[in-house]
């Protein structure tokens, strides 16, 4: 079984585009999104148009200027302000009409415009506070911070990461490899020798997942070591949580190739089971920014319940008992790919 393992890595190796696509294909995202700050507050250049002696004014430059990010220029012509505006060479304008205020802003830009548009709104409220004769605010607000991990989108994106390269290499990565098996003849040569199908194919497996743990380990160290991504748990249950789900996609690839003509057909076979669970799953964004609908439906994938109880541990720092439910539904995934791929597996073209 030792050579026959030796000689399944060996194979796998020697397949570069199937490696390129489990080591290199994660790795490039890895790098696409840590080279992204997502902390970083927009910049917003704010035109600033108005009588220059008025009171409303005065208080508008100045809360305007005290917000490092807002870049700030006075304009006397409100016409080419606007045209500014158009051209997408400012975000803002304000106009400072007597003791009225007007906003006009670029729609493109939903997100900086909501970071102006809540910071003009407090200035404006300011302004007429002070109008108003209050100099106490009649309820007061007290805010105290609690000690937790500070927790960035790219600590929460890399374990996903890892759990989407897992994913993809070994559905796609074994449905091509077996379809090219079928393809070449191997398997039916297979079935030729006393070699008992169940052993090629179990050593296909263990190369399989070694690989993947191999993956795992790259991906985490471009993340922390070149993006300085914090991860608070143990890691070493990160990795057989990993490997342990690997077992649902490789009985995934396996179905997929059992019902696939050759290897173009089964790579696209595997994609359209992967791709969605890629974007649907949480790898990127949480899962509650979705319909309920939609959120209902995606906890029933395989790769819900992976993310959930890699990010318990790696992001939330809890031990592997905390994740105990979404250990439940792998292994039932697992039961339930390998009856699914038993069911669709075949040595030989239909």
């Amino acid at each position: 079984m030792k050579k026959l393992f030796g000689a399944s890595a060996k194979m796998l190796y020697r397949d570069k585009q199937a490696l390129f696509w489990a080591l290199a294909f994660p790795v490039i995202f890895a790098v696409v999104f840590g080279l992204f700050d997502f902390e970083q507050t927009p910049e917003v250049k704010i035109d600033l148009v108005g009588e220059t002696a008025s009171p409303v004014y005065g208080a508008m430059e100045v809360g305007l200027g005290s917000i490092d990010t807002f870049v700030v220029t006075e304009r006397g012509d409100l016409g080419a302000s606007t045209t500014r505006l158009d051209d997408g060479d400012t975000d803002v304008v304000i106009a400072v009409q007597g003791s009225g205020v007007e906003v006009a802003y670029n729609e493109t830009n939903f997100q900086t415009n909501q970071f102006a548009i809540t910071a003009i709104e407090r200035i404006v409220d300011r302004v007429n506070l002070a109008a108003a004769g209050v100099t106490e605010p009649t309820v007061t607000l007290e805010a105290s911070g609690v000690a937790a991990s500070d927790v960035s989108y790219y600590d929460f994106l890399l374990p996903g990461l890892v759990a989407m390269g897992v994913m993809n290499a070994s559905i796609v990565g074994m449905a091509v490899a077996i379809s090219r098996f079928r393809e070449q003849k191997i398997l039916r040569r297979i079935l030729a020798t006393p070699l008992a199908p169940i052993r090629f194919l179990s050593a296909q497996v263990g190369a399989r997942l070694v690989l993947s743990v191999i993956q795992s380990a790259l991906i985490l160290a471009v993340g922390i070591f070149v993006f300085g991504a914090e991860l608070q748990g143990s890691l070493l249950w990160l990795f057989v949580l990993v490997t342990f789900a690997n077992l649902i996609f490789l009985n995934i690839g396996f179905a997929a190739a059992g019902r696939a003509k050759n290897p173009d057909a089964a790579a696209g076979i595997a994609n359209a089971i992967a791709l969605p669970m890629m974007f649907l799953s949480g790898t990127f964004f949480p899962t509650e920014t979705l319909p309920t609908i939609v959120q209902w439906i995606v906890k029933f994938l395989p790769l819900t319940p992976l993310l959930e109880a890699i990010r318990l541990i790696s992001v939330e720092g809890e031990p592997i008992t905390a994740a105990s439910t979404q250990i439940a539904a792998l292994t039932a995934w697992v039961v339930a790919s390998y009856l699914i791929a038993n069911r669709m597996f075949r040595f030989e073209e239909a």
